[in-house]
């Protein structure tokens, strides 16, 4: 496995919660990607609505037990496979 080998951490289709995790993956400087399936998501979303969308959030593979360990201890240890 390279050092720059980006693999999938969780999928999820509500982007606060996706942010979220990446904020407590930053914290404890793991840093991550989102990438989501609709590319005007961001778009639509200024207009107030919610648009429907899986978001991934993808992590260094160096990084992903520990990443697993850090949300097994949150409220998002449900997301996590």
């Amino acid at each position: 496995m390279k050092t720059n080998d980006l693999i999938n951490l969780v999928t999820i289709e509500n982007r606060f919660i996706a942010d979220n995790i990446q904020s407590i993956l930053e914290e404890h400087e793991i840093y991550s990607l989102s990438q989501s399936d609709n590319p005007a998501a961001s778009v639509i979303s200024s207009y107030g609505l919610k648009p429907l969308e899986c978001i991934e959030i993808k992590i260094n593979a160096l990084d992903y037990q520990r990443a697993i360990e850090i949300l097994a201890e949150t409220p998002y240890k449900e997301f996590i496979k």
